[in-house]
Order: structure tokens, then sequence, then C-alpha cells
């Protein structure tokens, strides 16, 4: 019996693991919030440069809690109110007065829209069972505020059609259904060492030629992985069923 609880004493985390994530995400928080302030100013590139490190931030909480066996259902609800703020009601505003402010009420519709398809989507994940670890249902809101945040970096037009277009098809893209890859079961260790390597140089070159523009075009092609992903798996379902229909 006093076995038992030793081993229970040393496999349980000490205290200071727990709250770790939290303080990531509580530097999120601040990160989105020291964005909307800079963009107050007319900072706009150094706000763009904030919600980036906001989104490094809340991928680094979630990895970190996993891989410490230290969820928690309060670290799930800060994470949620966390990206509401940072991804949310943050590049909403910014994108509102920065460009789109021009178009009146269109404009205010236009950033709503925004907003509660990201607050919807940040409910959905919350209620509904995943069907697979692998995949997020709905595009991720740190990588829809990740768009506008490299946007304002590479100093887009205040005028360019490119904001009222990308805002419409980033809230379709978080309330669908289309999977895209969460990269929670992404294992290096799993991986041949020689390819995660290559892969890795491979990915701070393209990275190092244009920090922006590289990184604005890893970001598209995740957005294209889930109409990609979603329209292969159906070809596949109905691949299988056209076979089993000639057997028969």
């Amino acid at each position: 019996m006093e076995e038992l609880q030793l081993l229970q004493k040393k496999k349980k985390p000490r205290k200071g693991i727990y709250i770790f994530p939290s303080i990531l995400t509580i530097a999120s928080i601040y990160c989105g919030f020291t964005a909307l302030i800079k963009a107050f100013n007319f900072k706009y590139e150094t706000a763009g440069i904030f919600i980036l490190i906001a989104a490094a931030l809340d991928t680094l909480d979630g990895r970190i809690a996993r891989l410490t066996k230290t969820t928690t259902d309060f670290g799930k609800e800060l994470d949620s109110l966390a990206d509401a703020i940072s991804f949310g009601v943050v590049p909403a505003l910014i994108i509102y007065f920065y460009s789109l402010k021009e178009l009146g009420r269109a404009g205010i519709l236009l950033t709503f829209l925004f907003l509660t398809c990201g607050i919807i989507r940040l409910a959905r994940f919350n209620t509904l069972m995943p069907v697979s670890k692998s995949y997020f249902l709905g595009l991720p809101i740190p990588a829809s505020a990740s768009f506008i945040a490299l946007c304002l970096i590479l100093d887009v037009p205040k005028n360019s059609l490119i904001f009222p277009i990308s805002i419409l098809i980033l809230s379709y893209l978080m309330v669908s259904t289309l999977p895209y890859p969460s990269f929670k079961e992404l294992d290096i260790k799993t991986m041949r060492p020689t390819f995660t390597l290559l892969s890795i140089v491979l990915l701070f070159l393209i990275v190092a030629f244009h920090p922006p523009l590289s990184m604005l075009m890893l970001l598209l092609t995740y957005y294209l992985s889930g109409p990609y992903l979603f329209f292969s798996k159906k070809l596949i379902r109905k691949k299988k069923e056209f076979n089993l229909f000639d057997e028969t």
C-alpha cells in the first residue's frame, strides 16, 4: 500500500509544471492586448508581430501541457478565452480601423462576421468531441488571425480588396467542416532523423529568404490543405464504393 502511494507521488507532476502552460496562455493575452495598443498608435507592423507571437505562444502552451500531461479544464477554458481575445477581438478591431472602416456599414458587418465565426469556431471546439486528434474541424482561429497579422507586416495597402475578400473566406473556413491538420500527434522521435533534419533545414531556408512573405505562403498552403483533404477523402470513399459495386 505504501509502495503504491509512493509511486503515485512520483508520477504526479509538480505544481509548477501545471502553472507553466497557463503562464504562456496569459502571455498570449498580453501580446494580443499589446498588439491592440500598438495599432491604436498606428504602429500596425508591430501590432502584426505581436499577434504572431501570441499565435506561437498559443501553440506552445497546448503542446507543453500535453507533453507534461498537465492538461486541465481550467487550462482549456483559459486558452479558449485567450484565443477569443488575441485572435478574435484584437485582429477584428485592428483590421476594422486599418482598412474596413472605409467601407462604412459593410465594414462593420464584415468585422462582426469574422469575430462571430471565430467565437463559434472556439465554442464548437470546446463542445464537440473530435473525430480524430490528427485534424481540426474547420480552420483554427489563430491561423485566421495570422493572415491579418502578416498583411499588416507586409504593409498591404489599406484600400486593397484583399481585406474584405479574405475576411469572408476566413470566416467561412472557420465555421466549415473542412479537416485541417492539428500536428498534435506529430512526434519527431518516431520520424526518420535524416528526413526530419532536411525538412527543418528546408523550412528554415524558405522562411529566412523573406520571413513575412514565406510565412504567408506557408499559411496559404495550410489553408488549401483543408479543401484538399476534404475532397481527397471523398474521392477515396467513392473509389471504395465503386470497387465494392464492381465486385458484386
